[in-house]
């Protein structure tokens, strides 16, 4: 080994804390950079662990037992403490009355429910062992600037909890999850702010003994109260921030795994998980890793946020719900009563439920809506509706969202479509105040020409473990050129938060395991390949990505004999963890080449926002597409996926629209199920299972560019499964 040791951050000793007169800090020391440990041993025991022999391990033994009665009564005021920082109705949900067909409701739920006295920006500390939330003072700026700056440049994300001292606190925020230990890189020390008591609960800065100003990365959590000790030595210990909710349930499974000491190094309480019998060296796997620290909002939409909803009706035949975030949208469907359950949860379960009555009354009734029509060119296409109210009724037809001229009577006429008659039909309803919009009704022309799926994208969730992973089948002869990405820095461009810092894709033909084209840094290529990439980018009409980023993107040249299709998985590189990835699929030939898209798909994960993937549909005919939101039947064998979505619910938008041009729930509702099932066979996608939640429409849709948004009913959230299958010939 070699280098100088330096002095690291931190707080006095077990021993220390428990005298009354001058108090002095511990000044440990960190293990060179690039060092490894050789052994280790059980702070529990004292058992010192040398390579090859047997690790026994023990429990570790708090030697401090003569605090349990101070503990106790910070047991018993805790609850009291946690209930300040739980979910909470601040303000009850008031009844509603609506029409039948009728405007729907909507409800800021952020006006309903709230956690009281949570003012400050909130944190979350994602680790192996669970999630938990810092909220930071705004009395102590210095400090809490200072942490948002190492969580803003992701330098907490994979460190390790590196010391445990029982019933006293556990540190982290200095060193990654590598067996070398090595320390992260530090900002400038900040100013000492000690300002409130280091209780039970509270998050604290570590410094260099003898010197107040020292505080950089590392932080500690107070087990118990330690302010007869840390409020009075080194300038008092700056508590800048406390643990909401239950996360300290988190905290105290984390103070309880064994501590070990590493010999030859300051890790002499050092806390370990899943350390085997026999085992005599420190792996990533047995430490107490943070995978990632977030700012994050208190309510959604986000990523991930503190408070997430749930709602449910009793009565879906009369009223359903949607959550959008924080927004709540209640829609009238049915004569009737129906009960309206809201429940929040935060990261650690706590929850807060509240209830209101929905009483649904005669308004527009709309019995018969415009129907879909696909037509030869030149045939006379009509579409009516049918609709019922107490009061006398207006129309206002639409096409693709806007009003044409004139088209106020119940029908609206087109005497010979042509191909600029393609798009989605709709007509506004007016009586007595209220105004409702039918679902959009398809016009597609059976004109000359071809089409195809040209583009498939999805921006989703990316995680260790969980990958983004768009699919694809060709169909043909020969090879098929295609422009493939994983975009991650660059959606900063576009003002997306939380983006992935550094993706990676590796393309690997469907069923097996071999990875035939990978990227991590696409700028890494050679010069004429990233000129090529550029060009043929630019060519597919790919959103230029920044130069010298660490997005992911490459040319493929993939065949289609001996193979079912391609799967792209796109997972962190570079010590990224977890962020908003883009994946991008691009058919790089044209209309006219042998080899087409018959079937694009993705795999991620349903959050708050939903799993939205797009498409697009080239060239000038209509196309005749099942697309399909699974998400139960992928629970089972032959895939055994872990924490599929229970209950997805699919619906299509054409890109840029805020109306939507199919949509569907349980796939066996509605009367069609032998025509799916039909679809199913004749696309070669799995069947199935009858009376599923799983979610399938079978849609003949014009040229262009549409996202189908598969979303979790009442909010849930998991893995889903998105296809989109051509069924032309």
């Amino acid at each position: 080994m070699s280098g100088t040791p330096v002095v690291y951050e931190d707080f006095p000793s077990v021993a220390d804390r428990s005298l009354n007169s001058h108090l002095s800090p511990l000044n440990c020391r960190r293990p060179r950079r690039g060092s490894r440990p050789t052994a280790f041993r059980n702070k529990g025991t004292g058992l010192a662990v040398a390579p090859g022999s047997t690790l026994v391990i023990f429990p570790a033994v708090s030697s401090l037992r003569r605090f349990a009665s101070a503990l106790l009564l910070v047991a018993v005021l805790l609850p009291a403490l946690r209930a300040q920082t739980v979910p909470t109705v601040t303000a009850p949900l008031p009844a509603r009355s609506l029409l039948v067909g009728g405007a729907a409701a909507t409800v800021d739920l952020r006006n309903h429910f709230g956690l009281p006295g949570v003012t400050g920006q909130v944190v979350q500390l994602d680790t192996v062992l669970g999630r938990f939330n810092f909220e930071l003072f705004d009395d102590t700026p210095l400090s809490k600037a200072n942490f948002l700056a190492y969580v803003a440049s992701e330098r907490y994300n994979g460190t390790i909890i590196h010391r445990s001292v029982a019933n006293f606190v556990i540190q982290g925020g200095g060193y990654f999850a590598r067996t070398t230990f090595e320390h992260i890189p530090v900002f400038a020390a900040v100013r000492n702010e000690y300002r409130r008591s280091n209780l039970r609960g509270t998050v604290a800065m570590a410094k260099v003994g003898g010197n107040p100003d020292s505080a950089t990365s590392e932080w500690f959590v107070n087990l118990g109260d330690n302010s007869a000790n840390l409020d009075n030595q080194n300038g008092g210990f700056t508590v800048f921030a406390r643990v909401l909710g239950a996360g300290m349930n988190v905290v105290d499974a984390i103070a309880a795994l064994p501590r070990f000491n590493i010999n030859g190094t300051a890790f002499s309480e050092l806390p370990l998980r899943d350390v085997a019998a026999n085992q005599s060296s420190v792996e990533v796997r047995n430490m107490v890793v943070v995978n990632s620290v977030a700012a994050i909002p208190v309510y959604p939409p986000a990523a991930r946020s503190v408070i997430t909803f749930l709602a449910q009706s009793s009565n879906p035949a009369v009223a359903t719900v949607i959550l959008n975030g924080s927004t709540l949208t209640v829609s009238p469907l049915g004569l009737g009563s129906a009960t309206i359950t809201v429940r929040a949860t935060d990261t650690n379960n706590a929850i807060a439920d509240a209830t209101f009555a929905v009483e649904v009354t005669a308004g527009i009734a709309i019995v018969t809506p415009p129907q879909s029509r696909h037509v030869a060119p030149g045939t006379a296409v009509t579409f009516s509706v049918l609709a019922q109210s107490p009061a006398a009724l207006t129309y206002q037809w639409r096409k693709d969202g806007v009003a044409l001229p004139g088209a106020t009577a119940a029908s609206f006429a087109i005497p010979a479509a042509a191909a600029g008659d393609m798009g989605f039909y709709s007509v506004a309803l007016t009586s007595g105040g209220a105004t409702t919009v039918t679902d959009a009704a398809a016009l597609t022309v059976s004109v000359p020409g071809t089409s195809r799926l040209v583009n498939v994208s999805t921006r989703g969730s990316v995680r260790a473990g969980e990958p983004l992973t768009p699919g694809f089948v060709m169909r043909g002869t020969g090879t098929k050129n295609l422009v493939v990405r994983a975009v991650g820095p660059t959606l900063g461009v576009f003002g997306v938060g939380g983006a992935l810092a550094d993706p990676k894709m590796d393309v690997i033909p469907l069923g097996q395991s071999t990875v035939i084209l990978a990227n991590d840094d696409w700028g890494t290529a050679p010069a004429a390949e990233v000129v090529a990439l550029e060009a043929r980018s630019a060519s597919v009409g790919a959103f230029a990505l920044t130069r010298g980023s660490k997005d992911a993107a490459a040319l493929a040249s993939l065949p289609v004999t001996g193979s079912g299709g391609y799967t792209v998985s796109i997972t962190p590189a570079g010590g990224a963890t977890a962020g908003t990835a883009l994946a991008e699929i691009y058919d790089a030939d044209g209309l006219a080449a042998p080899v087409r898209l018959i079937n694009v798909s993705t795999l991620g994960a349903v959050t708050a926002d939903g799993l939205t993937p797009g498409f697009v549909i080239g060239g000038t005919a209509p196309k005749l597409l099942l697309i399909r939101a699974v998400g139960p039947a992928l629970s089972g064998a032959p895939f055994n996926v872990d924490g599929a979505l229970a209950d997805p619910q699919l619906t299509i938008f054409p890109l840029g629209k805020d109306f939507a041009v199919a949509t569907n729930n349980d796939w066996g509702d509605g009367g069609q199920t032998a025509t799916l099932q039909a679809a199913f066979a004749s696309a070669g996608a799995f069947a199935l299972p009858a009376g599923g939640k799983d979610a399938a429409v079978l849609v003949r849709l014009p040229p262009g560019a549409y996202t189908a948004v598969a979303s979790g009913v009442g909010g849930t959230i998991g893995r889903a499964l998105v296809e989109v299958y051509d069924l032309d010939p």
